[in-house]
């Protein structure tokens, strides 16, 4: 009989989320994704990938502007990404717990975000990158994990582990931004999104990005626009 160690992406079966992808870390050999997660777990051998919908009928409020004390729909947004953070922290709670009975190693990085380096607006470990190298979507010209599904909507969860599970296949052809044409471009502002020079996926001002995101008090217009995975989105609203 084959035990749970010698299977373990069976671990997975019944997990409750919209998708899941599966870095086999021996793959990201001399790059960031490779050494940032040997630092976190030096036995590591492969990260797992949550994601989670975020419900387009709140995204469309997400606006920048709002005038102190007044009602901001905005937080419509924000608490319902809470509760999506919650639940992909909880089923990755619960995978860490069938890893542990399996005799493995789990290190849960939250949905509400690793911890941060605020000097370079660099995370602990790109769960984007991740979920990129994962096959989950591709990076559009606003920086976002773009999903065929969901486009942008999505909030994503990690888990690194030392359980050798088998990586899940990267996309190829999807690509929505060159059709769009740079609605995200258009709508930022504070011209932090240029369209990417040639060898580029996204061309973007971290920094003119995260200031204004820091004054406004939050800032996700290019997440609002965007029209990446709107069949489904059109659906939900009726149009």
């Amino acid at each position: 009989m084959t035990s749970p160690r010698n299977k373990p992406d069976k671990l997975l079966e019944g997990v409750e989320v919209d998708k899941v992808g599966v870095v086999k870390l021996e793959d990201t050999r001399d790059t960031p994704i490779y050494e940032k997660t040997r630092s976190l777990l030096p036995d590591a051998k492969s990260i797992i990938i949550l994601a989670l919908e975020v419900f387009p009928e709140v995204v469309k409020y997400l606006v920048s502007e709002r005038k102190v004390g007044e009602i901001t729909l905005r937080d419509l947004y924000n608490r319902n990404a809470e509760l999506v953070s919650g639940r992909l922290d909880w089923e990755a709670y619960k995978v860490i717990k069938a890893l542990h009975g399996a005799g493995y190693k789990g290190i849960p990085l939250p949905a509400s975000g690793s911890p941060l380096d605020n000097r370079r607006i660099e995370s602990v470990l790109s769960y984007k990158h991740a979920a990129q190298i994962a096959g989950l979507g591709v990076f559009g010209w606003n920086s976002l994990l773009l999903t065929p599904e969901y486009g942008a909507r999505v909030r994503l969860s990690c888990i690194v582990t030392d359980a050798p599970f088998p990586p899940s296949t990267p996309i190829d052809e999807y690509n929505p931004c060159p059709e769009c044409g740079g609605a995200c471009i258009k709508v930022c502002p504070v011209s932090a999104i240029k369209q990417p020079e040639d060898g580029e996926t996204f061309n973007i001002d971290k920094y003119v990005c995260s200031t204004y995101y820091n004054y406004a008090g939050g800032c996700a217009e290019c997440l609002r626009v965007c029209p990446a995975g709107k069949t489904k989105t059109a659906q939900v609203m009726g149009k």
